[in-house]
């Protein structure tokens, strides 16, 4: 348009600046406020309205603040969008400053300034606010409704509702969301059944509520009667089995998924490969990587961060750097990659890591020092890890959790420095739980101290009586002391206290599927071909004498 020298507009700029307000793009928006100066248009008030918008959106209230001093003329809109960003970033005083100046209001200026108050949560003051309003429309409304909500209000949101002259589809949405994230399914199934005009929102809000109590089967049920699905209903259900630890049936529906043509964002794909790094199918992975690589932005840090935690857990380390190299950064993702060495027992890279982090000027947290010092502990690197959980607390101030306890117990144990391990629990500010009794008695399998052992093992019992990993460690330390006496005696206790052991599972990802397998298992819709199959190799095996 501007290589043709077609004149210019102030209704095109307007719009052009709304466009890019709504995607952030502050330098660009500048650009056009340049070019607004040049084709005269610097005191327009439309295009000087869509500049006070664009700044607020884009967090540059000060730059609003002054161009809006500086307006010679002003219109409601103009005071509107002031009244509505101060109340937008909690600058209440400001907002009420102008509202109580300007020459004229109409609705939408009441219900910014009453939207500020709902969202810092006073309600007090928002219902005396929609109570001296003349006209209330069903935006204050829902303003309202959405305030109680936020609050846990449930009765004054339902009184309001019922109040109101007419409700549209955004309202009753409200009200069903709102008593799903309250838990009250009844009541929530209840206004579902009775809204005049149900759209993929009001499903989508009753999908997750039942996710949100734990009745999956519900949901999915819901979730097969849409009229329509759009990708917030899909990331929805296929999350709500990620939550529930149930990572199969997530990456089975994720399959479904596929077949409808709905184009994923990242969000969707970082779910997604959170699943795969869950059930460790990396094949699974890169095959989607393969589908959707135009899609994957290693700019997104939540995506780059799922992929980096994929690669780890199924084993693939070196490719998980290689993602992190390429990838825009977080402290989220620079924890991330640092587990990953430290699982891999490569705790040289982790602790270079940390230090690389730390002259970013990222400040390390809780999770950080975890990962670090769980390097330092499979690695052995026993200095470096008293150091690090000394900076933790000295420079950083950050209080150890019972997991930093037990790491530090894992290090020093396998060492050797069993008395140091037990000085460090008994210095406890808190009553140590069973991750550190564990460590120090898997520690003392390793260096043969039966007394100490017997110490921990006692303490462990007390907080985990149904455990059959501890009996059974403790049963392997007395055996190897040779004190059969003892083994006997843990073994009765493991049959007095009826302890049953976990049965262990394994899987197997074929064609896009990951099948689970424990023993004895006959859940597997295959179960009989795989069995006739296991007996005859079975028969195989033992007429080739193996």
């Amino acid at each position: 348009m501007r290589t043709e020298e077609v004149p210019v507009l102030n209704f095109t700029l307007s719009s052009v600046i709304k466009a890019l307000s709504r995607q952030c793009k502050l330098a660009e928006g500048k650009c056009i406020k340049g070019l607004s100066l040049k084709s005269g248009f610097d005191s327009d008030l439309m295009v000087q309205n869509s500049l006070l918008d664009m700044y607020w959106r884009c967090g540059q209230g000060y730059i609003a603040t002054t161009l809006f001093d500086e307006m010679y003329v002003k219109d409601i809109i103009s005071w509107n969008c002031m009244i509505s960003g101060y109340s937008n970033n909690g600058r209440l005083d400001e907002a009420v400053d102008l509202f109580n100046n300007m020459p004229e209001r109409n609705v939408v200026s009441w219900t910014a300034l009453i939207c500020g108050y709902t969202k810092v949560g006073n309600m007090a003051i928002a219902k005396d606010l929609f109570l001296r309003m003349p006209s209330p429309d069903s935006a204050t409304y829902n303003v309202m409704i959405s305030g109680y909500m936020d609050i846990g209000d449930i009765a004054n949101a339902k009184h309001l509702f019922a109040q109101m002259p007419t409700k549209d589809k955004g309202t009753w949405n409200l009200m069903i969301s709102g008593l799903c994230k309250s838990g009250d399914m009844n009541c929530a199934l209840e206004m579902f059944n009775r809204m005049p005009q149900k759209n993929v929102v009001s499903w989508s809000a009753m999908v997750d509520g039942y996710i949100r109590v734990g009745d999956l089967e519900y949901a999915r049920g819901l979730f097969e009667m849409m009229p329509e699905k759009n990708l917030i209903s899909w990331s929805l259900m296929i999350a709500g089995y990620a939550k529930f630890a149930q990572p199969n049936r997530s990456l089975e529906l994720f399959n479904v998924f596929k077949k409808t043509g709905i184009k994923p964002d990242n969000t969707f794909l970082s779910m997604i490969f959170s699943n795969c790094a869950q059930l460790g199918v990396l094949h699974t992975a890169e095959k989607l990587l393969k589908e959707y690589g135009d899609l994957v932005q290693l700019s997104d840090v939540k995506l780059a961060t799922a992929l980096i935690d994929m690669y780890a857990k199924c084993g693939t380390v070196e490719k998980a750097f290689q993602v992190f190299t390429n990838a825009s950064k977080d402290l989220v993702c620079y924890s991330t990659m640092i587990s990953a060495f430290a699982s891999h027992g490569m705790g040289d890279d982790a602790i270079s890591l940390f230090n690389e982090m730390i002259s970013e000027n990222i400040n390390p947290d809780g999770v950080v020092f975890l990962g670090v010092l769980t390097g330092c502990s499979h690695g052995g690197l026993v200095t470096e890890g008293r150091r690090l959980f000394k900076m933790m607390v000295d420079e950083f101030g950050l209080k150890p959790s019972e997991r930093h306890y037990a790491c530090m117990v894992d290090l020093l144990g396998r060492a050797g420095y069993l008395e140091e391990a037990r000085q460090l629990i008994d210095s406890m500010s808190v009553k140590p739980h069973s991750s550190v009794w564990g460590a120090l008695l898997a520690a003392c399998r390793v260096q043969g101290n039966v007394e100490l052992a017997e110490v921990a093992a006692q303490n462990l019992l007390e907080l985990e009586p149904d455990n059959s990993g501890n009996y059974i460690l403790l049963s392997s330390i007395y055996a190897t002391a040779k004190r059969w006496d003892d083994v006997a005696r843990v073994r009765g206790m493991i049959r007095e206290n009826k302890v049953r052991k976990q049965r262990g599972a394994s899987w197997i990802e074929l064609d896009d599927a990951v099948h689970e397998f424990v023993m004895g298992d006959i859940s597997h819709k295959d179960s009989d071909s795989i069995y006739t199959l296991l007996d005859l190799l079975f028969q195989d095996i033992s007429e080739l004498d193996c």
